[in-house]
């Protein structure tokens, strides 16, 4: 079935998105297990999880619509350099994600294409709680502090903690 150029376009932004995503978070959970924030780096790889299955939710759709994926063009990919600056990449991909697939969801609807609109609604809704786990992070941050946040990050110092 082929699809529209529209869709085709759309779907293939989105899974050049994605893939970067996942990269992006990889990269991210590898620095945190590095630094010892375990915690946090396990959340990270379930995270990766969600992103790799959204990836290949938009390669599939659009190979059923007879598209070409580029699975080898990535967007920039920032070096993380503390937990704030991951929150804040994570913060601006996730609404830079957001912003797109509703765009998309209303011109691939538009185009007579209900699959890849309901596609771009449902993965819509998974970006907005992850927008909702980075703001409550943010927002622990600020609160605890960067230190406090960081110490209930990491397994053994969380655990000694308990134990108090």
């Amino acid at each position: 079935m082929k699809g529209s150029d529209v869709s085709l376009k759309h779907l293939q932004r989105a899974l050049t998105m994605e893939l970067t995503t996942v990269n992006t978070y990889i990269l991210q959970e590898r620095k945190l297990d590095d630094w010892g924030v375990d915690r946090l780096a396990k959340r990270m790889r379930e995270e990766i999880d969600e992103e790799r299955e959204h990836a290949n939710l938009f390669l599939t759709r659009l190979l059923f619509l007879e598209g070409k994926p580029d699975v080898h063009t990535l967007d920039k990919i920032d070096q993380p350099k503390d937990i704030a600056h991951i929150f804040k990449t994570q913060a601006a991909m996730e609404q830079e994600a957001i912003d797109y697939y509703s765009k998309a969801a209303q011109e691939c609807q538009e185009a007579g294409d209900i699959g890849s609109f309901n596609l771009f609604m449902t993965i819509l809704g998974d970006e907005e709680e992850h927008v909702g786990f980075v703001e409550e992070q943010q927002d622990l941050m600020e609160m605890l502090g960067t230190q406090l946040y960081l110490a209930r990050q990491i397994s053994s110092v969380a655990a000694e903690e308990e134990d108090d």
